[in-house]
């Protein structure tokens, strides 16, 4: 079971949601209820007339149970209440009773925050009860998607449509905060990330409206919301995706347990080349502390899928081919996309993690830096829980958007590389957690130096990033503040890596104007061939 848990962690929605100006909470501020923050039973009577799909007290079975979010880092922080939204007017209704208590609230649907920002001492806004895959009547493949889907409804309910999307893996992840973050998965290279693919959205803005955002209406805050994040425009109810028909894949899952650092340098240099058919993710798995002491070895493994394709897994692998181990090895070929889609879906349970990530080119990475990732994973302070450093393969449709066409900047890279920190409480104490979160830190700022990998992913949240407004929006931050600025200048919509309202109307600005993370990844972008 353990070893199931060394990829799991694709990030929901959302927000966490406070009422700025009489709490006045900021970006990074500790929450915290002042006087007149504390409901009276009456006001919380008010809100469950209010909201037909009905309120959660602490006292109400399975409150704990619903408010228990899938990193438990965040699990000690319950909420006030939960209010379990069942349609756009139900979000509406919790939208004005937090303004007037001036209650602290968060979004959630999956609860897959990675950095806990769907948990909250307020009102939780359970998005959950808004789920469903529609189509759109009269549109060529067109469907609407409730805002609390989460991914194993979706992917229900579009196989007997006999239609797919760019999607992730975790079958519980919320559909919502996976699109507004940009949405990674192994369509990615044919059909380009999630929020390529949105054409409409709608959502509650802090003022209390429902509005619809497209490229001809509001067309700014649809931007935004393909790759500006979950929990900093407002509260997305629903949202229209062009999805495409699906045909035969070949999935894999591939093992190699000799010449790990060989290996790795070939696939990750070899694979950059693959066809946009091509999708998959490398991972290097370091044991766990009693696996490490039953000397299991570190395995490299890449799972992934091919669509229909002239080239042969044969000819993409190239030289790591016959390298495999064939044991351990499994090759599905030529199967229906959803019944392949099982043999990649993972389901997970929630445990305690942190994830760092960043994007970087194959012709950066030379043996110098596979010789110290693997050097880091063999100094790591072994957790109760085996880790991974992961290559999740980019590029191909990707980056035929441009980096400001969307709000999702990152394009341009050959791999998002993510260094995993995963522990469980109270099996872990609190030094070998501390010594896992800082060998993490030096083993991503090594590797990103050595490689020169800037960025982050918005959807990998990263609380202990210093400089994340710039790795996770580059130069599309100033825009972003700007939108914030229109849509929600108070910042009812804040938590510790909101997007800030701009002060001043901004001006497109040149890369050497932009703050430290977006300017370095707007000038690795620029020299890049």
């Amino acid at each position: 079971m353990a070893r199931e848990l060394r990829s799991s962690r694709r990030n929901f929605l959302v927000g966490l949601g406070g009422f700025a100006a009489a709490a006045k909470l900021m970006p990074g501020s500790a929450l915290a209820f002042e006087a007149g923050a504390c409901p009276p039973p009456s006001a919380w009577s008010d809100l469950a007339r209010a909201v037909k799909g009905g309120v959660l007290r602490p006292e109400d079975p399975f409150f704990a149970d619903i408010c228990r979010p899938n990193n438990l880092r965040y699990g000690a922080t319950l909420p006030a209440g939960i209010a379990r939204c069942a349609s756009a007017g139900d979000v509406q209704a919790c939208i004005a009773w937090v303004k007037r208590q001036a209650m602290p609230f968060a979004v959630r649907s999956g609860g897959h925050n990675y950095a806990g920002f769907s948990t909250t001492p307020g009102l939780l806004i359970d998005m959950s009860r808004m789920a469903g895959v529609t189509p759109v009547a009269g549109s060529d493949g067109l469907v609407t998607v409730q805002g609390g889907t989460l991914n194993l409804l979706a992917y229900k309910q579009m196989e007997r449509m006999g239609r797919t999307i760019t999607h992730g893996r975790c079958d519980t992840v919320g559909a919502a905060g996976f699109l507004l973050g940009g949405g990674i998965g192994f369509n990615m290279r044919k059909f380009g990330v999630g929020a390529d693919l949105m054409r409409a959205t709608e959502l509650v803005t802090a003022d209390g409206h429902l509005v619809r955002a497209d490229a001809g209406t509001d067309a700014s805050l649809y931007w935004a919301c393909r790759g500006g994040g979950g929990g900093n425009f407002g509260i997305n109810t629903a949202f229209t995706l062009e999805t495409r028909p699906v045909d035969a894949v070949t999935v894999f899952n591939l093992t190699w347990t000799r010449d790990l650092p060989k290996v790795l340098k070939l696939l990750l240099t070899e694979l950059a080349s693959a066809p946009d058919d091509f999708g998959s993710k490398i991972a290097v798995t370091i044991p766990s502390r009693q696996e490490g002491c039953d000397r299991a070895p570190l395995t490299l493994s890449i799972l992934g899928q091919l669509h229909g394709s002239d080239t042969s897994l044969k000819d993409i692998f190239k030289s790591t081919w016959e390298l495999r181990d064939q044991d351990q090895s499994q090759i599905k070929a030529d199967v229906p996309y959803w019944q392949g889609q099982d043999f990649l879906t993972e389901t997970t349970f929630p445990y305690y993690y942190q994830e760092k990530s960043s994007y970087m080119r194959a012709a950066s990475i030379d043996d110098e830096a596979i010789a110290a990732m693997f050097d880091w994973a063999g100094r790591m302070p072994a957790t109760s829980m085996p880790v991974s450093f992961k290559f999740f393969q980019v590029g191909g449709a990707i980056d035929r958007v441009g980096r400001t066409e969307t709000a999702y900047v990152h394009r341009g890279a050959d791999w998002l590389f993510t260094v995993e920190a995963n522990w469980w409480s109270p099996t872990d104490s609190t030094l070998q957690v501390t010594q896992a979160l800082d060998w993490q830190q030096r083993f991503t700022d090594d590797v990103n130096s050595r490689t020169g990998a800037v960025g982050a992913f918005q959807n990998f949240s990263d609380p202990s990033l210093a400089d994340w407004q710039g790795a996770y929006y580059g130069e599309n931050l100033a825009r972003l503040a700007e939108v914030k600025r229109a849509v929600d200048p108070g910042m009812l919509f804040t938590f510790a890596q909101a997007i800030r309202p701009a002060e001043t109307p901004a001006r497109r600005s040149p890369s050497s104007a932009l703050p430290g993370g977006a300017r370095r990844e707007a000038e690795a972008v620029e020299r890049l061939p």
